[in-house]
């Protein structure tokens, strides 16, 4: 969990609350009628006492969410709250909500997940909908009030926003009052009239004439706190608290006078010790005051109404007011600051809010604590999409301690490689450097590991070499065993043998299968889109793809499209063009759909290169080269994958381009350094350069099936072939092919060879060959052609993709979604009647949604029945 899920139920209070008629109907009237509703006031004056109880009286067909803000909340953290609180109702989420609040950290894109909570807003099928935020003025990051001005602009006219704080927010205040757009709730009308003030000491059992009335409301200035404060000793007379003078400024003084003085030793210790809490429930408290009586003493605090509200709980679960805690705090700080950092630290020991769990141990001083919280808690973060949440703990740290410590270097660390940073081999030398430093020779050598595998992805190949020769014969550890396997595998791709690279491959789907951890299988999953192309790859392509998908479950989403887009490369190189082109347009709609960034979709992002290359469709090639965003991090990717794609559809003015910007650029153990030379012959080919295209074609074949990789010894055998075929040599031709021929038949895959696009294999398939061609190879030629113009058709505009239903008729599942829909269940009772996790559900509701172009779920059950009354 990222926050505790109290932060999102409505507070509710003892009996006896008094009724605020005035108040209640104006509160009322705004809520329904306003754009914002700003209650301004400090402490104690009743603010959130207003708004729970004024939700309660709502009219029965709007709806509420509620979300208690604190000093821990950053921009992710506030909205992940906010959409939770939302679920209940089954928005109709278009974007998964899981990745708009990292969406909306990306700058310039705050707007568009702003955007996207409107519209699933205005698509819910609701009268009126009233979201509160609370405690407003804790709130540290200033990109959430951002957020707020922007869903102020946006959200649909039947949503109003409520905001409690002690200060302004930073809100367009202005402009909001010049359309009468706003409702404001200071001071002045939050505290009790003389007609309240009489009930509650009615209520209390004290004497309500008009002279007490007068002398109480004349010491509290109606400041409720102060009111409750003068009849909360049992058995004290208000006449002689009334003589006090109550204001904030008073408070402490009265408070450890007549209350906390009033109680017993074991009492003040019970409370001071808790009051570290910011809920209190039986088992924490018992567990931080170490009293067994714990469950008895917070029943008798809620009879009391010892300054507490009761929160939504499966069991009694207390949240005292801020007045009240922070007096406890000081008075704890002052009485007992040796048991502080313990206290603390048994807080933060079953506390499921990550955040507040961090906040404990800083708080603490509990460095080494919180470090090892961070560096266990990253790696699965990490793979489930949260490195904002991440980056955002890691800088709760103190500057001395982010500085010192090689954990948290460890995290930068972790946090570079899943951007595929620059600066990653330099953050885990230093890391590496302090463990060694400090003897843990064990996270020293994973630093190592780590680094050398991120090398081997960004081509410092010499630092790689260096570093895995220094970790020979180290003791076995999980983490750098993979880090070791994946870097000799990368380094094998680059450098071959292939039997090297699919030792090392073996060896490392066999290691992730053993661990079954989502966040070793999300850092180490090999892309099948670079592996060679053997007899035993789609074995283990296989193996990959179901291992991953099982260790992503429902819930790490990013796991589950980087193996959907391994299963898409799968079904290419087998020859399923259009199966593999119709799950590459839905794995495009999941990653849209989950959020993700466009430097995260590079495999299915090259998925789709490699299909334009296979239809020869200049325009498809066009637009899929277009966006530059894929880029970042992989600065050879682009033009080689831009100049291949090039050549295939003969725009060589792009080819040229794609040479020169490649010619500054360092190649030496580059993934990508055989191809240049490759695009070097076909443009000297096409400029009838003829002898300098066949000699480049020529070298590169001595060496392609060794380096073979995104279809490299495929698409340099077919160029030599077709250039000696037109130079009248057909022997030699057929020597060229004649491998690639065998390896097609023998194992099925089509190896790269669809890539040479449509033109080229046409070409190679009726070209007239000599005698030693059996027919056999002609025939598998000729499969090649079939397989290249099924391409071609499936990819044509209007066509229908054959592995993807029509677009007005759903899945079986989708149907069995849409039912319960149309039956009017939430989105919790589809996935407990289904046996589907709750993202899964979202996800079919946003894919019916989308395929029957319909805006809400009202429309979707209308359609449902509609169909079935035919």
């Amino acid at each position: 969990m990222t926050y505790a899920l109290t932060k999102i139920r409505i507070p509710s209070f003892r009996s006896g609350l008094i009724e605020r008629a005035d108040l209640e109907r104006r509160l009322g009237e705004a809520l329904l009628t306003r754009r914002l509703i700003l209650l301004v006031a400090p402490a104690g004056f009743g603010k959130t006492a207003a708004l729970s109880r004024q939700l309660s009286l709502l009219p029965p067909e709007c709806i509420s969410a509620w979300v208690a803000a604190d000093e821990q909340d950053d921009l992710p953290r506030f909205l992940t709250c906010l959409f939770d609180a939302l679920e209940p109702y089954d928005p109709p989420w278009r974007v998964a909500p899981e990745s708009l609040a990292e969406q909306a950290c990306v700058p310039g894109a705050l707007g568009q997940a702003v955007g996207e909570l409107a519209d699933a807003l205005a698509a819910m099928t609701v009268d009126h909908g009233v979201i509160v935020f609370d405690d407003m003025h804790t709130i540290p990051d200033p990109r959430i009030f951002e957020f707020l001005r922007k869903l102020l602009e946006l959200a649909p006219l039947n949503w109003t926003l409520a905001i409690s704080s002690r200060t302004p927010p930073p809100l367009p205040l202005a402009r909001l009052r010049a359309r009468r757009e706003l409702a404001e709730f200071g001071q002045a009308d939050l505290r009790f009239t003389p007609q309240e003030t009489r009930l509650l000491l009615r209520e209390s059992g004290q004497a309500d004439s008009d002279g007490m009335v007068e002398r109480v409301l004349g010491r509290t200035d109606g400041w409720i706190a102060g009111l409750c404060l003068v009849l909360d000793a049992a058995g004290r007379s208000v006449e002689s608290a009334a003589e006090l003078r109550l204001s904030q400024r008073h408070l402490s003084e009265y408070l450890a006078s007549e209350v906390f003085g009033r109680l017993s030793q074991p009492w003040q210790l019970f409370l001071m010790r808790c009051s570290v809490l910011p809920e209190l429930s039986a088992d924490r408290c018992a567990k931080v005051s170490g009293n067994p009586r714990a469950a008895e003493m917070l029943e008798e605090i809620e009879r009391r109404g010892l300054f507490v509200s009761v929160l939504d709980a499966d069991e009694l679960m207390l949240r005292l007011h801020d007045l009240f805690r922070a007096f406890l705090e000081e008075q704890l700080l002052r009485q007992r600051p040796d048991e502080v950092p313990q206290l603390l630290r048994l807080a933060a020991e079953d506390e499921a809010d990550t955040a507040r769990k961090l906040g404990y141990l800083l708080r603490a001083s509990a460095w080494r604590e919180a470090e090892d919280m961070l560096v266990a808690v990253t790696p699965s973060m990490l793979a489930q999409g949260d490195g904002v949440k991440v980056a955002s703990l890691l800088r709760q740290f103190p500057e001395g301690p982010r500085a010192e410590s090689p954990r948290l270097a460890y995290v930068r660390g972790l946090l570079a490689f899943g951007e595929l940073s620059p600066e990653l081999l330099a953050v885990m030398r230093e890391a590496a450097v302090k463990f060694e430093r400090e003897g843990d020779l064990c996270m020293a050598r994973r630093a190592l590991a780590l680094s050398a595998y991120g090398g081997a992805l960004q081509s410092f190949h010499v630092n790689v070499a260096e570093i895995l020769a220094a970790l020979e014969g180290a003791p076995p550890d999980l983490e750098t065993d993979a880090a070791r396997l994946a870097a000799r595998y990368w380094g094998a791709l680059v450098s071959g043998p292939s039997a090297v690279a699919e030792d090392c491959l073996r060896r490392l789907v066999s290691l992730l299968e053993d661990s079954g951890t989502p966040a070793l299988w999300f850092r180490f999953l090999p892309y099948i889109y670079g592996n060679y192309v053997t007899p035993a790859f789609p074995d283990l392509a296989r193996r990959i793809v179901a291992g991953a998908l099982a260790a992503a479950g429902d819930g790490h989403v990013p796991l589950q499209l980087l193996a959907r887009s391994n299963e898409g490369w799968l079904l290419l190189w087998q020859g399923h063009v259009a199966e593999s082109r119709a799950l590459a347009l839905q794995l495009e709609a999941d990653e849209k759909w989950a959020g993700r960034p466009r430097h995260a979709r590079v495999g299915s992002w090259i998925l789709m290169v490699a299909q334009a290359m296979v239809q020869g469709d200049r325009e498809a090639v066009r637009v899929v080269l277009s966006d530059k965003s894929y880029f970042k991090n992989l600065p050879r990717l682009e033009p080689i994958t831009r100049g291949l794609a090039a050549s295939v559809v003969e725009d060589w003015a792009a080819v040229r381009q794609a040479l020169e910007d490649l010619s500054g650029m360092e190649m030496h153990g580059s993934y990508w350094a055989p191809f240049p030379r490759l695009l070097e012959a076909k443009l000297a080919l096409h400029e009838h350069r003829v002898d300098e295209g066949l000699g480049l074609l020529r070298e590169c074949v001595k060496t392609s099936q060794d380096i073979d990789r995104f279809g490299f010894d495929a698409m340099a055998r077919g160029a030599l072939a077709l250039a000696e075929l037109r130079a009248g040599r057909p022997q030699a031709a057929w020597a060229a092919m004649e491998p690639l021929v065998e390896r097609s038949r023998s194992t099925g895959l089509m190896c790269g060879v669809l890539m040479c696009g449509p033109r080229d294999v046409a070409e190679l398939a009726r070209s007239r060959w000599g005698a030693e061609v059996s027919e056999e190879a002609r025939a598998e030629m000729r499969r090649w052609v079939a397989l290249s113009l099924h391409a071609q058709e499936s990819g044509k505009p209007g066509m229908p993709e054959p592995a993807l239903p029509d677009s007005k008729v759903l899945t079986a599942r989708e149907m069995e979604v849409m039912e319960r829909i149309a039956a009017g269940d939430s989105n919790k009772l589809i996935a407990r009647a289904l046996d589907l996790s709750p993202h899964t559900v979202k996800r079919h509701v946003a894919r019916i949604l989308d395929r029957l172009d319909l805006s809400s779920r009202g429309e979707a059950a209308a359609w449902f029945h509609e169909r079935a009354e035919r």
